[in-house]
């Protein structure tokens, strides 16, 4: 009988071990607005290379953006690198819904007749991003989740509003509770000396409201003026992804703005906070709470029992910032 409890726990834990991955990665969900700003795809390479790596288990991508393309684009990204796996979730009725600059040149692209980008999903039948969230959610261990958002708060403002499903008894508040361990945005902004409503809190403040106020997990927040401060180089673009006109990054990055530009790294640095977050490159603010009021401004009060930080870049460490950023992004060493 012992032997047989024994064996049974064995394979539970084998089960367990093989459908959730390698205990010793980070099992994260990636939210985005991709088609947006081209830091989002930048940010997903960086996410892919970690993955690659086995620092984490990318578990979903979910878009907040209202556009078909975002999908396809995830989708035929991912697949380009290898992962044809990926769940990508949706927020139907979302925001932001134009094409903008690089998401149909990018999907359209081709090297020797054929197109970079393949993706296979259908896009009338993706699964709501919430959803999405709520499904890797149940089948995480409990505490072992990094949610990173860089977008409009969609998809995780729903999240949280949601109730018991098909899916989980658990409401999407205590889902989070029992289950993430921190949530990563790039929203808001933090400089008192020049303040204004950021773009991804502005395009659905009701979302962001709701985040800021029900989160129950440590939420850490890249602001506006952190990755302003850090400008993405052209030249990694035109130098480290082989010929850059056959690298769909490279095609998306040329077609968002006229080339030479360097780019801000808001998205970026909030990957890097969520997967890294002792590597001491960013401090942190005190605890503390962040509100946001009825025009979109971020608002952080300083509290001792409060689990909102915002990250803080010190001069002194923006060269060894930005160099991380190129090697995660680029996936080699000898970069800048």
């Amino acid at each position: 009988m012992i032997k047989k409890l024994v064996f049974m726990m064995l394979a539970a834990a084998l089960i367990s071990s093989c459908s959730y991955g390698n205990r010793n990665t980070i099992p994260v969900i990636f939210d985005t607005d991709l088609g947006n700003d081209i830091d989002d795809v930048l940010a997903l390479q960086m996410l892919l290379n970690y993955d690659r790596d086995d620092i984490i288990d990318l578990k979903a991508v979910t878009v907040s953006k209202n556009n078909v393309h975002s999908i396809e684009f995830v989708d035929g990204y991912c697949r380009y690198n290898g992962h044809s796996d990926i769940p990508v979730g949706f927020a139907y009725d979302g925001v932001t819904p134009d094409d903008y600059y690089y998401l149909v040149p990018t999907l359209s692209a081709e090297v020797n007749g054929h197109r970079l980008l393949v993706p296979q999903i259908n896009p009338d039948s993706v699964e709501e991003g919430f959803r999405g969230i709520r499904k890797r959610l149940v089948e995480a261990e409990d505490n072992s989740v990094v949610l990173i958002a860089v977008g409009p708060l969609t998809n995780i403002g729903r999240l949280l509003d949601s109730g018991a499903d098909d899916i989980s008894s658990l409401t999407g508040v205590e889902l989070m509770k029992k289950k993430v361990k921190l949530l990563s945005v790039m929203a808001g902004m933090f400089d008192t000396e020049n303040m204004f409503p950021e773009y991804n809190v502005v395009c659905d403040i009701p979302a962001a409201r709701t985040v800021f106020e029900k989160c129950p997990v440590r939420l850490v927040v890249s602001g506006w003026e952190l990755g302003n401060k850090l400008l993405y180089p052209h030249t990694s673009i035109l130098n480290d992804f082989g010929d850059a006109g056959k690298h769909p990054l490279a095609i998306a990055y040329c077609n968002y703005m006229k080339m030479p530009y360097d780019r801000q790294t808001w998205d970026l640095t909030s990957v890097m906070a969520g997967v890294e977050p002792g590597n001491g490159i960013f401090r942190y603010s005190e605890p503390g709470r962040i509100a946001i009021d009825e025009n979109g401004y971020s608002i952080f009060t300083a509290d001792s029992d409060g689990n909102h930080y915002y990250l803080i870049l010190d001069d002194a460490n923006h060269n060894v910032a930005l160099e991380a950023l190129v090697r995660q992004v680029t996936g080699k060493t000898d970069v800048i």
